[in-house]
């Protein structure tokens, strides 16, 4: 099969915990450094080559809409308000390749896309995430047995796994979707009981825009010059 060349990228939620910034701006659309989250993710896929983008709009899609309307190689899909992430892509089928990227709207990380891909064909398998150890959200505090502080550690990296995104299936993965189907549960779930899942480890960074925190940390690395998200693993 030829190389994957698409990219969906699910932007239809509201972003509710970001209200600060999402009454007139969909989530995907807020900028980071003057530039909106979305152009940022695009960019980090397009360090690895050209693709086509699908982007699954909703909340405030027409916003998006406008941004994209005079790039090629961007086409915006209405795929409703309150649909669920496997629906929306669900909605996708006329459009889809019989191999293509999905990946949030709001997450940013310098996955080497070049290697995802060519570890997605190496396992053949129908699907395949990107997984890393997250930062915990809080220092922690180590002791001895006598309660006595030993030393303070400044948000470690987690033990766990998460999935963030910039995953990888081939087109039957829609015969494990419906108009109801969350994209993180059910359906990964089949499939990894199928056996037909895989996990690629990203080492690097990644950060979600889930919180006001976390844009404004966004912000201050991309003032810093060189952020991390566009630096190589």
């Amino acid at each position: 099969m030829d190389s994957i060349k698409q990219v969906v990228i699910l932007a239809g939620g509201k972003g509710i915990r970001m209200r600060e910034m999402t009454e007139d701006l969909p989530k995907p659309m807020v900028p980071v450094g003057g530039i909106p989250v979305l152009d940022h993710l695009i960019n980090i896929y397009e360090k690895h080559g050209n693709f086509q983008y699908l982007i699954c709009s909703g909340y405030l899609g027409e916003v998006i809409n406008k941004h994209y309307e005079s790039v090629k190689n961007v086409k915006v899909i209405d795929t409703g308000l309150k649909t669920n992430t496997g629906a929306r892509l669900l909605k996708l089928r006329e459009f889809l390749d019989e191999e293509f990227m999905i990946t949030y709207g709001d997450g940013l990380a310098n996955v080497n896309i070049t290697e995802l891909i060519s570890f997605h064909k190496s396992k053949k398998t129908i699907g395949t995430l990107t997984v890393t150890n997250p930062m915990s959200r809080f220092g922690l505090v180590e002791f001895n047995k006598n309660k006595k502080v030993k030393k303070f550690v400044e948000k470690p990296k987690l033990e766990g796994f998460v999935n963030i995104g910039f995953m990888i299936f081939k087109n039957k993965f829609l015969d494990y979707l419906n108009e109801n189907s969350t994209l993180e549960s059910e359906p990964v779930i089949n499939l990894a009981d199928d056996l037909e899942l895989s996990a690629y480890v990203h080492k690097g960074y990644f950060e979600p825009m889930d919180t006001y925190r976390e844009y404004l940390n966004m912000n201050k690395l991309w003032e810093l010059g060189n952020p991390p998200w566009m630096m190589d693993e």
